[in-house]
């Protein structure tokens, strides 16, 4: 299968993730996922407003694809860490928020939707900007990793 065909998967998988919308966080039943996914959540809301490009990075698996809310595409950790990088050159969250809504498991991989906003400081006034996200996130070597991060607005 291409990365074309995932993509297209992918965005199916997420319009039919996204129909559920509860306010609870809710767990996947494997004991591990839960804790990589709320350690991963934990650190990037601390490295959004620490600029910390590396920790954010550092849940994303060596050929991990990051979509964002404007439909651009970056491919491997290196990169999606570059990218954090540039953002923070803009300056860093003043707050931000993560609620996960679904997880889906299946075998090595899950499926991971919420919503998520950042609030940045600029002027002394704070924006905020929020949407949905789907994470695809695999088992590698007994660990999970982010291999699809998808940002909607």
């Amino acid at each position: 299968m291409n990365n074309r065909n995932l993509l297209r998967i992918l965005i199916v998988v997420g319009l039919l993730v996204f129909s559920v919308d509860t306010k609870a966080a809710v767990q996947s039943g494997d004991a591990k996922l839960d804790s990589a996914i709320d350690k991963a959540n934990s650190e990037w809301a601390s490295a959004m407003k620490t600029g910390d490009a590396a920790t954010i990075a550092a849940a994303y698996a060596d050929n991990a694809v990051f979509i964002g809310f404007d439909g651009s595409c970056t491919k491997g950790r290196t990169e999606i860490e570059k990218m954090y990088r540039t953002r923070f050159e803009r300056g860093v969250a003043a707050s931000t928020k993560i609620e996960r809504r679904h997880i889906t498991v299946d075998g090595d991989l899950a499926y991971d939707s919420g919503y998520a906003e950042i609030g940045m400081k600029k002027d002394s006034k704070i924006s905020v900007n929020g949407g949905r996200y789907l994470t695809v996130w695999q088992k590698q070597s007994g660990s999970w990793k982010i291999i699809y991060n998808v940002v909607l607005p």
